[in-house]
């Protein structure tokens, strides 16, 4: 439209003009496009206001989500911790505790050596002294049966005047019920008829010992003519003490 503008203006009135009017018609066109520019970026800013708000909301938020979460709980300490062996009910409960150690793995190692001396004096208790370590439970029984509650305590202890250091003792609860007690005396009953079978091997085996050496002695006196008799007869009474030695460094259990 602006050069039809221009070729008429120097149609009518020449070149002067015409060059009058296309430099107006430039200078409109410019105009329009900064007014559009200009209503454009207002728009533009009120989005980036926006969008910062939103960011800003979302911040606010999050922030009083977190101050708001409540920090983890540790265990509390049980109370059977600080309570000794008692009967309750049915039950004999035994706590047992093992450390202080430096770390939680070292008082694992040593709970089935702690967990069976606290056995062995229940077995006494129940059985007599003479059934002291001469029952086990299997471990397996321990576990599911025995083994009621554990708590692993930990807190700083102080090494020297100026060092501390966090040291751990692990707390476990053992239970006896009817159940378990049944099974314990079955466990002795058993173990009794062992050693009794044991005993009855072993004397006999003695009987049988002795009987053996008399008849070498003998024999060996009658072959030598009792020409060597002292001899032999300390060598037979040497034998038939040995197994009595025997007995006396390793008794019968």
């Amino acid at each position: 439209m602006a050069y039809f503008f221009f070729i008429v203006a120097i149609v009518l009135t020449g070149p002067t003009a015409g060059l009058t009017v296309l430099a107006a018609e430039n200078q409109s066109h410019s105009t329009k496009a900064t007014d559009d520019r200009g209503g454009s970026e207002p728009a533009v800013a009120g989005s980036h206001s926006t969008f910062e708000k939103a960011g800003s909301d979302f911040a606010r938020d999050m922030s009083a989500t977190t101050d708001a979460a409540p920090p983890r709980a540790s265990r509390s300490r049980p109370a059977w911790v600080d309570q000794g062996a008692e009967r309750v009910g049915s039950e004999y409960r035994l706590p047992v505790a093992i450390g202080p150690y430096a770390s939680p793995l070292e008082c694992e190692a040593r709970l089935p050596a702690a967990v069976e001396a606290a056995i062995d004096d229940y077995v006494e208790l129940i059985l007599g002294p003479e059934a002291r370590g001469r029952v086990k439970f299997p471990w397996s029984f321990v576990v599911t049966n025995l083994l009621r509650e554990r708590y692993m305590e930990s807190r700083l202890f102080q090494l020297t005047s100026t060092q501390q250091r966090e040291m751990h003792t692990l707390h476990v609860l053992l239970t006896f019920d009817h159940n378990a007690n049944q099974y314990l005396r079955q466990i002795w009953r058993f173990t009794q008829g062992t050693m009794n079978l044991v005993r009855f091997g072993t004397f006999f085996g003695i009987a049988v010992w002795t009987l053996a050496v008399v008849w070498g002695y003998l024999r060996l006196d009658l072959t030598f003519g009792g020409r060597y008799r002292l001899p032999l007869g300390a060598a037979a009474g040497l034998l038939l003490v040995l197994p009595w030695i025997i007995l006396a460094i390793l008794p019968l259990r």
